[in-house]
């Protein structure tokens, strides 16, 4: 391992500053070298899981603070899973989950729930039933854990009939125009009943009374459509909502991506 070329990548990184990591792009001494690095520096280190190490491995690894994300692609055998989860919990370790197969999901309880920080599930490549979203609902909100849902199509008020409390809800408006205001209000003032959150993704261009209805109806949005005309109500409304961070558990890594 090159550590004159791996100490030169890292210093050019600032204090706190998120150090992603995939964990089959390196081999484990090199993997080792730079969470060592990241820790020194005072970087915020991610591991991105492929299941590439084992339990033993990972012990090792676990004496440097990052977050790890992982999932049932990754990790199919959910008795592992737990094994892992409480490892990176003694640690301090927080470890966040995407439930992307899916075809454990009814094997999904509180109890590895509550090794998550965040679970992440999404419909851009799988329909979800409605009754399996309730169960991961119910099952996520008892073992303390966030559930994070990436809906790709339109909204419904069916939505906030399973979502509960610590659910976010990511929807874009490539689904919906302005026409689906009504319903989408219905939705949102739904959502504040149940103490769940609302975000989205304005990926196409909409009008400033449209756009800032949602922000007063309790949605939080992401800009992702430009440019916007400077010195206009958008750009300050724009502006505004810029500077505005998620939490990192209402997210899968990037806040500006669907997933």
């Amino acid at each position: 391992m090159d550590w004159v070329k791996l100490e030169e990548q890292v210093r050019l990184l600032n204090k706190g500053q998120r150090l992603i990591i995939r964990d089959d792009v390196h081999d484990f001494s090199e993997l080792q070298g730079w969470l060592e690095l990241a820790s020194r520096k005072k970087l915020k280190p991610v591991l991105l899981d492929t299941g590439q190490f084992g339990l033993s491995e990972l012990i090792v690894l676990s004496d440097f603070h990052f977050a790890f994300y992982t999932g049932d692609v990754a990790r199919p055998d959910f008795n592992q899973l737990a094994a892992i989860t409480e490892l990176f919990k003694k640690k301090g370790c927080p470890v966040y989950f995407f439930l992307e197969d899916g075809s454990q999901a009814g094997a999904f309880d509180s109890k590895l729930a509550s090794g998550f920080k965040s679970v992440f599930i999404s419909s851009r490549n799988k329909t979800w039933e409605p009754g399996l979203l309730s169960k991961l609902a119910e099952e996520t909100s008892a073992g303390g854990s966030a559930l994070v849902y990436y809906h790709h199509d339109q909204p419904d008020g069916s939505l906030a009939d399973w979502l509960t409390n610590n659910c976010w809800l990511h929807l874009s408006n490539r689904f919906f125009d302005e026409s689906s205001q009504p319903a989408l209000s219905e939705l949102l003032k739904n959502m504040r009943k149940l103490k769940g959150q609302i975000i989205i993704h304005l990926e196409l261009p909409a009008s400033f009374d449209y756009i800032n209805s949602l922000s007063e109806s309790g949605a939080h949005l992401i800009f992702s459509f430009g440019p916007i005309e400077t010195r206009t109500r958008l750009s300050k409304l724009e502006s505004l909502w810029h500077k505005k961070k998620l939490p990192e558990q209402a997210y899968f890594l990037y806040q500006e991506f669907m997933a």
